[in-house]
C-alpha cells in the first residue's frame, strides 16, 4: 500500500476517519492524500469577473481548511507523507477521478457526514460509492480508533462464484496486519455444494492463518451481531458483488447495509 485517499467534508464526525487514516498511513508507511470537494458556483448570468473571484475564494478557503487539517495530522508523521487536493464538482465523480489521479491503493471514508442520523438510517455518500469503487474502500464509523487489526471477519457468499481478485485483496490486507481471517458464511442448512465451496476457499488460504464457520440465519448484519457477542473482531471485510445499474439505484446491497449499521471499520475488498 503506497497511497491512501481520504475525502473529507470537515463535518464534526469527519475526524474519526482522518485520525484513523493517518495512523493507518503511519503503520503502512504510505502517503495520505486529503481531498475536499466543494460545490461549484452556478453562473446563470452572473458577472464573469465576480464569478471568477468567488470561485477563487472557494478554492482558497478549501485549501486553508485542508492546511489546518494537515497541520493537525502531520505532527504524527513526516510532513511529506500528507498532501492536499481541493476541487469543485460532483463529489462521487471527483472522488473516482482522484483515485486515478493519485494512483490510490485505498479509499478511506467516514460512514457519516454532516447528517449522522440520516446516514445511519438511509446511507451516505460513502455507502453509495461501494458499488462503484475500483479500489479497496475502508469505511470508518464514528467512535473507531485505529489499532492494528488482529482478528478480521471476512463475510463470504459461497452460493455465488468467488471473486478471486477480491479474495486476494482481503488476504493481502490480513498479511499487512499479521491478522487472522475469520471467515463466515450465513446459511441455515449448507448443502454439499456450499460445503465443497468452503473446502475450496480454505484451500486457497492454506498458507494464511484463518478459521471458517457457517452461521445460521438469512440476514448478514443480524448474524454478525450474534457472532460478535462471542467473538472479537477489529475489522469486517466484504467482497462486494457487481449488480446492474438499476438494482444499484433501487436496492441497497448487503455490503452497503452491513457498512451502514457497522460499529467497527468495514473494508469493501475489490
Amino acid at each position: 500500500m503506497k497511497t491512501i485517499l481520504l475525502p473529507t467534508d470537515f463535518s464534526p464526525s469527519a475526524h474519526w476517519a482522518s485520525d484513523y487514516a493517518i495512523q493507518l498511513a503511519l503503520f503502512a508507511n504510505a502517503r495520505l492524500v486529503l481531498l475536499h470537494i466543494y460545490d461549484p458556483l452556478v453562473a446563470m448570468g452572473l458577472d464573469g469577473d465576480w464569478l471568477g473571484r468567488e470561485t477563487q475564494k472557494q478554492y482558497d478557503q478549501a485549501i486553508r481548511q485542508l492546511g489546518d487539517l494537515r497541520s493537525r495530522l502531520v505532527h504524527q508523521v513526516k510532513g511529506e507523507m500528507v498532501s492536499v487536493v481541493a476541487r469543485s464538482g460532483l463529489r462521487a465523480s471527483v472522488i473516482e477521478e482522484e483515485v486515478v489521479n493519485q494512483q490510490a491503493d485505498l479509499l478511506v471514508m467516514g460512514l457519516v457526514g454532516d447528517e449522522p442520523r440520516r446516514a445511519r438510517e438511509e446511507g451516505s455518500l460513502a455507502t453509495d460509492l461501494i458499488p462503484r469503487t475500483q479500489v479497496p474502500m475502508l469505511l470508518i464509523p464514528p467512535g473507531s480508533r485505529f489499532k492494528t487489526p488482529r482478528n478480521i471477519v471476512l463475510a463470504l457468499d459461497l452460493a455465488q462464484p468467488l471473486n478471486l481478485l477480491a479474495l486476494d485483496t482481503a488476504r493481502q490486507f490480513a498479511r499487512l496486519f499479521g491478522a487472522t481471517l475469520d471467515m463466515i458464511c450465513v446459511e441455515d442448512e449448507p448443502g454439499p455444494d456450499l460445503q465443497q465451496a468452503a473446502v475450496h476457499v480454505r484451500s486457497l488460504l492454506q498458507n494464511d492463518p484463518h478459521t471458517f464457520q457457517f452461521l445460521s440465519g438469512y440476514d448478514l448484519p443480524l448474524a454478525l451481531d450474534a457472532y460478535f457477542a462471542d467473538h472479537r473482531a477489529d475489522l469486517i471485510m466484504l467482497l462486494p458483488k457487481p449488480h446492474s445499474w438499476l438494482r444499484t439505484l433501487l436496492l441497497e446491497s448487503v455490503t452497503q447495509e452491513t457498512a451502514r449499521v457497522a460499529s467497527i471499520p468495514v473494508l469493501a475488498a475489490v
